[in-house]
């Protein structure tokens, strides 16, 4: 028997599996080679099989760092049904359930164990690790490690660091979605060597892709409501908001009966376990959700996404509405687009992050509760005190370690350990600059979004793709409402004769070109938009984006009058940090592009 056949019978025997899909085989053999691999395939596609088969060939314990709590206990499930040992240590179980399962792996009762990155914190964890054999380390969901991508997780900057203490085992990294970028942070912040890469493409043959251009909440809810009635079987819905969510989910539990659920972030654990479990039973069941939801969530049966609210990167875009379809049968991924859910993103892009007085404030919470250098607190506690969420929390703790003003130690996962220092005004000018160069990121993110919303004349997967890298054609159509709408106007026998459309716009950088002939020969950004077929909002930050390169006048899209107007309101403000208390010092007229464009022009008048 070869090695390919003995592989096969492994399968089989341990999984109850025929073969392999694509990108597995390869995977297994370098690892089980001592290689380290980063795989990136689609949703569904078979991923934590890699990890699940290396850790049954391989000696010793498999480590597995998931952020997801509820695919943790899926996964363990499934194994455990299959004859193999394995189980989780989380936060959902109880002290005295938290030892038996460190006591059992010091035993070495286990193949696999499954953790938050949190727990990697953790003193009693991290001793127990280092007395036994870990011979893998799979990082699930690894884009999260990724500063620049659309789920970062500070507790995954960690993962370095944990790997070395464990004697830099062979590291298997898997993720659904990273661009080439999000691919080498992920290599490096691991310090992986010469990883094998297996990347079997991003194409979802059996999705559609739509989007509905629905300007108002009215609009919007006529939109759903036909989506939901043509559609058969169980199905998403995103929004951008918990109030949004809620409001929507008793709006439609009021027209569709019961087989509506709930699930966001400020909901108790409890409440989130019973609506997942729910929605995963229920034939026809429809979540109503923020994107709390979803990740991990092993439903192949999906039958519609629809993006109720547009998110802010393509990415975010992708891994959610590829949740549909898994089981490989036709399903459809509807995009409702408000241009002024942009805004919503932009006010998430200006208060996610600490502010600095916050950060201030955080550091001397943490001062004063130290003894000596060293400060314990719970997570709770620091919140309260710091009156920070814990999303904010966090990231503003990895800002203060990041510059050096603290030193994290370990710790269980409900508590913060540290060693506190000095911060600094070099420190605080440095979490700036950081913090800048972030939303500079965050912003051309959803730049590229809303390129993909407002194209009506190119195939959206096909956009897709490429955003991630890939130039293959698409393969199956029609798989997309650009495709759909060809296919139909080809089926018309007496249709009229076409004007010819536009030649498809290849990139981002073509539709800026477009957009700089048509203002320079002193169109109007609202003439722009209309004679493009593009948003407003769309034509002002690329207007913002051609000043700020000195290409364009200021005045070409501001009248003096309204620049000297934004500019008092600046000066009125003291920042540039929050483009929502700028907007509010001026007339409701004035819209948030001009206030880009003017921005663009100071930039440029600081420059060099």
């Amino acid at each position: 028997m070869d090695g390919g056949d003995l592989l096969r019978a492994q399968l089989r025997a341990w999984f109850g599996l025929a073969d392999f899909r694509p990108g597995q085989r390869e995977a297994i053999e370098a690892l089980l080679n001592k290689r380290d691999v980063l795989i990136v395939m689609p949703t569904g596609s078979g991923k934590s099989l890699v990890y699940q088969f290396a850790a049954l060939a391989l000696p010793g314990l498999t480590l597995v760092v998931s952020p997801l709590i509820a695919l943790m206990k899926d996964q363990v499930d499934r194994l455990q049904a299959h004859g193999i040992a394995a189980t989780f240590i989380n936060s959902a179980l109880s002290s005295d359930q938290q030892q038996e399962r460190l006591e059992a792996l010091r035993r070495g009762a286990y193949r696999l164990i499954y953790v938050a990155p949190e727990r990697l914190r953790s003193r009693a964890f991290l001793e127990t690790l280092a007395a036994v054999q870990v011979s893998l380390f799979a990082v699930d969901e690894a884009h999260c490690i990724s500063q620049w991508g659309h789920d970062f997780r500070p507790d995954y900057l960690h993962l370095r660091e944990v790997r070395a203490l464990l004697g830099s085992p062979t590291t298997v990294a898997l993720t659904a979605t990273a661009t080439v970028e999000v691919q080498d942070e992920i290599i490096a912040q691991l310090g992986m060597r010469d990883p094998v890469r297996i990347v079997t493409g991003f194409q979802r043959p059996n999705l559609v892709f739509r989007v509905r251009h629905t300007p108002s909440v009215e609009a919007k809810w006529r939109e759903l409501q036909k989506v939901l009635r043509a559609a058969k079987g169980a199905g998403i819905i995103y929004v951008g908001t918990r109030r949004d969510a809620e409001q929507l989910a008793a709006m439609l539990a009021s027209q569709f009966g019961d087989s509506i659920y709930l699930y966001h972030g400020g909901m108790d654990r409890y409440a989130r376990t019973r609506a997942q479990e729910d929605f995963l039973n229920d034939p026809q069941g429809i979540m109503v959700a923020t994107n709390a939801f979803g990740m991990g969530v092993d439903r192949p049966d999906v039958r519609f996404v629809v993006h109720y609210t547009m998110p802010g990167s393509l990415e975010a875009y992708y891994q959610e509405a590829g949740r549909a379809g898994r089981d490989g049968k036709l399903a459809q991924c509807v995009l409702l687009y408000d241009p002024r859910d942009r805004q919503l993103h932009e006010w998430f892009i200006e208060h996610d992050v600490p502010s600095r007085a916050a950060l201030q404030n955080l550091h001397r919470v943490l001062t004063r509760f130290a003894l000596g250098d060293e400060v314990v607190m719970t997570l709770e506690t620091v919140m309260q005190e710091a009156a920070l969420e814990k999303t904010s929390l966090r990231l503003g703790l990895a800002q203060l370690e990041r510059v050096g003003a603290i030193e994290r130690l370990p710790a269980e996962a409900h508590l913060v350990h540290a060693r506190v220092r000095s911060l600094g005004e070099a420190q605080l000018e440095a979490i700036q600059a950081h913090v800048a160069q972030w939303r500079t990121h965050k912003l051309a993110q959803l730049h590229k979004m809303i390129v993909y919303a407002e194209t009506t004349d190119r195939c959206r997967q096909q956009m897709l793709l490429e955003h991630f890298g890939e130039t293959n054609p698409v393969r199956a159509h029609p798989c997309c409402d650009y495709h759909i709408r060809l296919a139909r106007n080809e089926m018309r026998p007496s249709a009229r004769p076409q004007p010819t459309p536009p030649a498809p716009e290849k990139s981002a950088e073509a539709s800026l070109e477009a957009t700089y002939v048509l203002l320079r020969q002193g169109l109007s950004v609202s003439q722009v938009a209309q004679q493009r077929g593009l948003m407003l909002n769309t034509v002002y930050a690329q207007a913002a984006r051609l000043i700020a390169e000195g290409r364009l006048a200021l005045r070409a899209v501001v009248s003096e009058t309204i620049e000297l107007q934004v500019r008092h309101a600046i000066a009125q403000v003291g920042s540039t940090e929050t483009l929502a208390a700028i907007k509010a010092q001026l007339p409701e007229e004035v819209d948030y592009g001009v206030i880009r464009c003017v921005l663009a022009q100071m930039q440029r008048e600081r420059s060099p």
